[in-house]
């Protein structure tokens, strides 16, 4: 990564300056960034980097957002490049959701965005997504992979119900798992899942996998 012009992107960022760091970042798509490149070295960082000073507590919920909304700007922005710069395609299908009580979605996006780069038939239907919902999506959309972001450790427990759930109505669809509740130590214990996936490099390798 360039940290000059990380630097520059998260100054714009934490200025809440959303049209210069949109413009910043899609300037250097269209002047050979590669997408995956902007994903990791721009965008998440500047989301994880962010962190609420004491003196701060008062407005952080709205600046976390606002930021988050700046974050989500861009990814819709610079989708005509993920598309151009796709891989050729692979014969399965994903689902990308936040179960119920989740909101945390940002992840979720740039995960499906992934499977969607490397080949996968890739649908991402929302953030705080009711169980029945999320069963709907499997019955009709049929896919062979159902992807569960959770950012907020206190979902597990309704993580875990939809696990079970869709192992028990659907036990051919293999389950990922990945966000950052699942950092917490024995987190996976209380889940029923198939495959972790946590960076771009565990997706593409994924791909190769399930591909063969």
């Amino acid at each position: 990564m360039n940290k000059k012009q990380y630097q520059v992107f998260l100054d714009y960022v934490e200025a809440e300056d959303k049209d210069n760091a949109l413009t910043y970042i899609i300037d250097l798509l269209e002047k050979g960034e590669s997408v995956r490149n902007i994903y990791e070295y721009f965008l998440v960082p500047s989301l994880s980097e962010y962190r609420c000073l004491k003196t701060d507590e008062e407005i952080c919920i709205w600046k976390e957002h606002t930021r988050t909304s700046i974050i989500r700007t861009i990814l819709e922005a610079s989708y005509p490049f993920l598309i151009k710069s796709k891989e050729n395609p692979i014969r399965k299908k994903v689902i990308t959701l936040c179960p119920k009580e989740e909101y945390h979605e940002i992840g979720a996006i740039i995960a499906n965005n992934y499977f969607s780069l490397v080949g996968f038939d890739a649908s991402y239907i929302g953030a705080n997504t009711p169980s029945d919902d999320i069963l709907s999506a499997i019955r009709v959309l049929q896919p062979d992979f159902v992807a569960l972001s959770v950012t907020n450790y206190y979902n597990l427990v309704i993580t875990k119900r939809l696990t079970e759930r869709i192992r028990n109505e659907f036990p051919d669809v293999k389950i990922i798992v990945g966000g950052q509740a699942f950092t917490h130590p024995k987190s996976l214990c209380q889940i029923i899942y198939d495959y972790k996936l946590d960076s771009y490099e565990d997706i593409l390798a994924f791909r190769k996998e399930v591909s063969v």
